[in-house]
């Protein structure tokens, strides 16, 4: 009689078992799919996210590249978080023991896009060949200054110009969703940002005459003195009604695709027929030939006035200035041949 009532009290209570056990079964199992680290070697994963990616897309990918376990509790461990909603786009690098919570850490950190660097000096045909390189759709050649209209760098110079010089050198972050108006807005809000209260340091100056220079200035010069030197060199010749004979001018000319070739011959300067030709025309070139940094437009703004006429660049870099065209040929002699 004990024991059938035993047997009875087991029977009843059948379901509270099965029940507890069901419990401990879902406590174990997701113990295990949270915490239990899935091991990624080196070089790990590395996988982009895209704008506008939903949470469930995110985590069956990842799932699917075997990064976690489970799709489901990753995307109960971001919703729990509070930040599934703030998972930016870009790419994420994925290594090493990793568990969903792991995981869950690196999204809410936030992903990178594609980091590019344009230094100083690179001009508008260069940086859009690196942009193409990078898998980026972006033609900078085909807008003018006006078609940022939205931008207030019509307030200070002419609409009808190209791009050239106001791609502010510098390190950016890419998406390959990105428009091409939205990656060039980066590039010009940067210029804004960093170049133009230099400008505006000097009202009185015609700000897109020292661009012009402070493009040549990067092209000539490597140090900051230099450039200040050369920029009143520059100026000096333009009063006194003389050609600048600018060989960076005329290397403008042929640079098609990057890396250019700044390098130019006498034949060049003599054949080249081009308003980029400073050796056959006066005054500057008509737009920028490069995209200058911060020490070539500030010394392009701030000449240094000297008694220099004439400066040329030695085979080690070094800038060889004189003052008369007697003193420069025996200087091309002395450090060119």
């Amino acid at each position: 009689m004990t024991e059938e009532l035993r047997l009875n009290k087991i029977i009843k209570n059948y379901h509270l078992i099965v029940l507890f056990l069901i419990i401990i079964f879902i406590i174990a199992n997701s113990v295990f799919e949270l915490f239990y680290p899935l091991y990624i070697p080196e070089p790990g994963k590395e996988i982009y996210i895209s704008p506008g990616t939903s949470i469930r897309e995110i985590s069956d990918k990842l799932e699917k590249e075997n990064v976690i376990r489970s799709a489901f509790f990753l995307r109960l461990t971001l919703l729990l978080s509070g930040k599934a909603n703030k998972i930016k786009a870009g790419f994420y690098k994925f290594s090493g023991q990793l568990n969903t919570n792991d995981v869950s850490k690196i999204l809410i950190k936030g992903g990178r896009g594609i980091i590019i660097t344009f230094n100083e000096g690179l001009t508008l045909k260069e940086m859009n060949d690196i942009l193409k390189k990078n898998n980026l759709k972006a033609d900078l050649s085909k807008y003018k200054l006006k078609d940022f209209s939205n931008l207030e760098l019509l307030k200070y110079f002419p609409e009808n110009i190209n791009l050239e010089g106001f791609l502010m050198p510098d390190t950016y972050e890419f998406f390959y969703e990105e428009s091409e108006k939205i990656i060039i807005e980066k590039l010009l809000k940067n210029f804004i940002q960093k170049a133009l209260p230099e400008f505006l340091k000097y009202p009185e100056v015609n700000f897109y005459e020292k661009l012009i220079l402070a493009s040549i200035l990067e092209k000539e010069a490597k140090s900051y003195e230099d450039m200040k030197i050369i920029a009143g060199i520059l100026e000096k010749r333009l009063k006194i009604n003389k050609k600048l004979e600018v060989d960076a001018t005329v290397a403008y000319i042929k640079c098609n695709n990057y890396p250019c070739d700044w390098k130019v011959n006498s034949k060049e300067i003599r054949n080249y027929k081009s308003p980029y030709n400073t050796y056959l025309n006066k005054g500057y070139p008509p737009s920028p030939i490069s995209n200058p940094g911060l020490n070539a437009i500030k010394a392009a703004l701030n000449p240094l006035t000297s008694d220099y006429l004439y400066y040329l660049t030695n085979k080690e870099g070094e800038t060889i200035f004189s003052k008369s065209f007697k003193e420069h040929q025996l200087n091309i002699n002395k450090y060119l041949k």
